[in-house]
């Protein structure tokens, strides 16, 4: 299986994320892949789904409600970057739950008001090498976390990336969550979904 370069999904004004490209709408590729490559790569070995959205929620904001909860910034841990708006956009940070042996490692990009998550379980393999077990279980860990420090879960997105992505389970939804605690959101103003 290949990835299509040109798979593109656009953010609606009511939150969702949804296929396809709109004039006047960001365009956003619902991958991320290491920093090293100079292209969109089509090979799913070397990308991440994005399977978290924190709407009116800066990535800083992710990091301080997950480090209430335990979370910490690892000390190692691929750069990566995706596409938004035909650019290549790099990660805004990173934080981990568990130590190298095992954890849920995600990584955080800054998508207008709101943060991408890509979030992965993984476990480190004889000689360091992390191998990711699944996609659904960090995205069902870090939601948790969220939902914990305040967040609150809205209906998720329908099928944007490959079910199974790599061999580890997904099922290539992206999940919508909103701070209660974020920035410019009226009482009272909260998406439904």
């Amino acid at each position: 299986m290949r990835a299509p370069r040109d798979t593109l999904v656009h953010l609606t004004p009511d939150g969702d994320l949804v296929p396809g490209a709109t004039p006047g709408a960001v365009r956003l590729w619902p991958f991320t892949q290491s920093r090293r490559f100079l292209w969109r790569s089509r090979n799913p070995r070397w990308l991440d789904p994005i399977n978290l959205l924190a709407l009116r929620t800066a990535p800083a904001a992710v990091v301080e409600m997950l480090a209430r909860q335990g979370w910490q910034r690892p000390d190692d841990g691929a750069t990566h970057r995706t596409w938004i708006d035909g650019a290549f956009v790099t990660m805004t940070d990173h934080t981990a739950l568990g130590d190298r042996s095992e954890r849920v490692h995600i990584r955080l990009f800054a998508f207008g008001d709101a943060t991408l998550v890509a979030a992965h379980h993984e476990v480190a393999k004889n000689g360091g090498h992390h191998h990711v077990t699944s996609w659904d279980r960090a995205r069902q860990v870090t939601a948790d976390a969220l939902d914990a420090a305040g967040a609150t879960r809205i209906a998720p997105t329908g099928v944007l990336t490959p079910p199974d992505l790599r061999g580890a389970a997904s099922d290539g939804r992206v999940w919508r969550l909103v701070a209660d605690e974020a920035p410019d959101t009226p009482a009272g103003e909260r998406p439904t979904g």
